[in-house]
């Protein structure tokens, strides 16, 4: 946890130092197969595919929040406790289970966030009526 925090601390400490023309040459989109002034971390035998894929499991720098409605909140609770009891895994939280049941792929297709579409009318039509 601390190699996290360090790593995360100097992640902000560069941006913050980080000259305008470093921050053009990050914001312009560079051609494949172009080499380019900055080194990777990345050691010359590990794949792309998986150095893409570890960036995209990384946590967001800081927590994001939004409403729930208090079902919700009770079943997280209740999910949260039933991993703990029943399954052992006492590190589980409700940002882990969050994320196990939303970082599914067939969750954001576009059938199946067309689907969502009467779920998501109804919960703000219930919201305008408060």
């Amino acid at each position: 946890m601390a190699d996290y925090t360090q790593l995360m601390n100097l992640e902000k400490k560069q941006k913050t130092q980080a000259s305008p023309s470093l921050a053009q040459k990050e914001a312009s989109p560079q051609p494949l197969n172009q080499p380019t002034d900055q080194p990777t971390s990345r050691p010359a035998h590990q794949p792309t595919e998986q150095s893409t894929h570890l960036s995209e499991d990384r946590t967001v720098e800081r927590p994001k929040s939004f409403y729930i409605t208090l079902r919700l909140d009770k079943r997280l609770d209740e999910a949260v406790r039933y991993f703990q009891e029943v399954h052992g895994i006492k590190k589980v939280d409700r940002s882990i289970l969050l994320n196990a049941l939303l970082d599914t792929e067939t969750h954001w297709t576009d059938e199946a966030l067309d689907l969502l579409v009467t779920r998501i009318i109804h919960l703000l039509t219930k919201k305008l009526m408060r």
